[in-house]
């Protein structure tokens, strides 16, 4: 019987750590500055659009700290590889994991707007399954748009993660091949 490869998990860059940490300090800031601002325009309409920005930096700084205490928790984890499917949780799209008995085929594609990128492109038998998972309206739009440009709704590259795209390449179909190789021994 073929073993199960063990999971590889890849920690987010840096730069996205750095990006949440940037997001939430410029909401505070905005929030502070414009609180302020409406104190100040005391019997002014513009008081009104200061309680406005106030509202939605405060929204956005909330939106941001549940985001970083996610990622803690996860221990800043944005993409694992297991012997039974992967999980993309850098891109923030929550078609949860793929499994890889869902996977026809493993594409490299050029990206449609940069094409000096690359993404690792699944096609999978059930496409509509993982766009129905995402629960933001934006984000299933962004997927249905995947999947016209790309055939499939599930894209993913090197670009929030901490791996080289060849390593990352690698990993997927080897893990992908170790399933195969196990569905059809059994």
């Amino acid at each position: 019987m073929i073993p199960k490869l063990p999971v590889t998990t890849y920690k987010l860059r840096l730069k996205k750590k750095i990006g949440l940490a940037l997001f939430i300090l410029s909401n505070l800031i905005m929030m502070i500055f414009f609180m302020r601002l409406g104190y100040i325009l005391i019997k002014s309409p513009g008081r009104i659009v200061c309680a406005i920005i106030v509202v939605f930096s405060f929204c956005m700084v909330i939106f941001g700290i549940i985001a970083l205490i996610r990622l803690i928790q996860e221990k800043f984890i944005g993409f694992f590889i297991s012997g039974d499917g992967l999980n993309d949780i850098s891109t923030g799209h929550n078609y949860g994991v793929v499994m890889w008995r869902d996977v026809t085929r493993i594409r490299i594609m050029k990206d449609v707007e940069n094409p000096t990128k690359q993404y690792i492109v699944l096609k999978v038998r059930n496409p509509q399954d993982y766009i129905a998972r995402e629960t933001s309206h934006s984000k299933r739009r962004s997927m249905t748009l995947k999947m016209h440009y790309y055939g499939s709704p599930i894209c993913f590259s090197n670009r929030g993660i901490n791996c080289t795209f060849e390593e990352l390449e690698d990993n997927v179909r080897t893990y992908y091949a170790n399933y195969q190789e196990r569905h059809n021994h059994t």
